[in-house]
């Protein structure tokens, strides 16, 4: 499975990892390496009527106060996080 948030849809990031020198010239100016900055994903099992559903979310969008009305059953689950997901059936 990918590294997203089924909810957000936050994914990898690219960036720079730096090291810094902390004297020098201009020419030991610190190097920059390619670096993938990963989201925190936690799996989260939600009830819903269908039955129990597990979903791949950030931590920060489980501290969000949406997410925690779906948890909680106050606002209903969006439709395309209502169903099972198929992957693991052989076709």
């Amino acid at each position: 499975m990918s590294r997203v948030c089924q909810v957000s849809g936050v994914g990898p990031m690219k960036g720079h990892r730096r090291r810094h020198p902390h004297s020098g010239a201009w020419n030991l100016r610190a190097p920059k390496k390619n670096h993938t900055f990963l989201p925190n994903l936690q799996t989260v099992t939600v009830n819903t009527p269908e039955g129990k559903v597990r979903l791949k979310v950030t931590t920060s969008v489980m501290s969000s106060r949406d997410f925690l009305d779906y948890m909680s059953g106050v606002r209903p689950l969006p439709k395309h996080l209502r169903t099972k997901s198929q992957h693991h059936l052989k076709k």
